[in-house]
């Protein structure tokens, strides 16, 4: 089995990866769910103060599935791959 030292690299590339791409998507589905939800409620002449509850919790949910999804992403990316003289295997 393997100590918390010898995983310490693997852990840290799919932790890095994974906190910068999943704050990039974050914030770009925010904005876009953010962007469409108020200007089609605009349109629609919805109050705003709904609309900003709406794109606020919206962007807030999707920002944490696609911070899932990169996570996700990038596990599967790493199983096998060298990082340093360590590889991720998933053995069942």
């Amino acid at each position: 089995m393997a100590t918390a030292r010898e995983t310490r690299r693997i852990a840290w590339a799919i932790f890095w990866r994974t906190g910068l791409t999943g704050i990039v998507l974050g914030f770009v589905s925010g904005f876009i769910f953010g962007f469409v939800i108020n200007f089609v409620g605009t349109i629609a002449g919805v109050d705003r103060q709904l609309l900003y509850q709406i794109s606020a919790w919206g962007g807030g949910i999707l920002g944490l599935v696609a911070s899932f999804l990169a996570f996700n992403y990038f596990l599967a990316w790493s199983i096998g791959r060298p990082i340093g003289e360590k590889t991720l295997s998933l053995s069942v």
